[in-house]
């Protein structure tokens, strides 16, 4: 697999908004707590306020990565490319970038803690999602280079 990673720009705002959306809409214990109007800014607010790589495979659109400094924001891959390595390529590619990094993930989604303890995360603290937008319990993992 020869994933190509590129810098997000602003005529990709429309296909991060809809990855997201595809993913909102297949996954049933996610709460819309957002407007379908903002739901479809998403990737414009992505694009401006961190740093978007784009994972592209054979000229295809496969997913994206955010990072906010060593903050992971958001890491989504269409579902049609999920269990591929395009995730692991994109998080190896922040790996690259930090000697550390951070991230939240929902306690619903099981799937994503999987993934994030294969690359070396551990969960370091758990909250009743009080202070996230959704009001889901979450996880707070921590990846950091190992001196080995």
């Amino acid at each position: 697999m020869k994933v190509q990673l590129v810098k997000g720009v602003a005529s990709d705002a429309a296909e991060i908004s809809q990855v997201l959306e595809d993913w909102a809409e297949a996954t049933s214990w996610l709460p819309t707590v957002d407007s379908a109007i903002e739901r479809a800014d998403y990737g414009r607010w992505l694009l401006e306020h961190t740093q978007v790589t784009i994972l592209h495979y054979n000229s295809q659109f496969v997913g994206f990565l955010a990072l906010e400094g060593n903050i992971v924001q958001s890491l989504y891959i269409k579902a049609a490319f999920q269990r591929l390595g395009f995730g692991q390529a994109a998080i190896n590619y922040a790996q690259e970038q930090f000697n550390e990094l951070r991230l939240w993930v929902f306690q619903a989604n099981t799937d994503a803690q999987k993934f994030y303890q294969k690359l070396g995360f551990e969960a370091v603290e758990t909250t009743d999602g009080q202070d996230n937008d959704y009001g889901l319990p979450d996880i707070f993992y921590l990846w950091e280079l190992s001196d080995s």
